[in-house]
């Protein structure tokens, strides 16, 4: 996600005046344009999901990203470390705004791919209020998490009464959005399988 984050804000910056954002490789104008091209790529992307015919567990999945104003603030936190303590004004605002936004989306799809799927008898899916998250299973449910309490230290992990707090991963190798939320599904189907 880290990198994510920063690779959408370098490609807003650069954009600067134009106000062109970039997403799979295709550029949009204006940000209810580019907001748009999220909403289609995640719908297509979800889209394309199978159902499995039957949960394979009957725990319930709580699933927690920090939510697109955890994010915001984080950007502008770092957007300001990174200019010397000067805060962000007028068109860097909007652009870390937008692509705050559209990074909020993007990841929360990921989640909702894997409630599609039907792995867990029931997904919870909550937005924490800080980039640093942690939470603790119970029998009943297992937790998967994303914080990132520091710049460059962003982690998935997963945890389990069973196994306890284990990082998370998934092949990242594939190309677009929907081969990189099908891996996701899959790494959580696996975990689920073992537990």
């Amino acid at each position: 996600m880290n990198k994510m984050i920063w690779a959408l804000l370098a490609v807003g910056v650069l954009a600067g005046c134009a106000n062109t954002y970039n997403l799979d490789g295709k550029n949009y104008k204006g940000e209810k344009r580019f907001q748009a091209a999220v909403e289609k790529t995640n719908s297509g992307t979800l889209a394309q999901v199978s159902k499995l015919p039957a949960p394979l567990t009957e725990k319930k999945l709580v699933a927690i990203l920090p939510g697109e104003m955890a994010l915001f603030a984080e950007n502008i936190k770092r957007v300001t470390a990174a200019n010397r303590n000067t805060p962000p004004q007028g068109k860097s605002v909007v652009l870390i705004e937008n692509l705050s936004k559209s990074n909020y989306k993007l990841t929360r799809a990921m989640f909702e791919g894997v409630e599609k799927r039907g792995i867990y008898k029931e997904v919870e899916i909550r937005d924490a209020s800080s980039m640093n998250v942690s939470a603790e299973p119970s029998p009943d449910y297992d937790v998967l998490f994303y914080t990132e309490p520091a710049a460059n230290s962003g982690q998935y992990f997963y945890s389990s009464s069973k196994h306890g707090k284990q990082v998370f991963a998934y092949d990242r190798s594939g190309i677009g959005p929907a081969e990189k939320i099908n891996a996701f599904i899959e790494a959580v189907q696996s975990m689920a399988i073992r537990n």
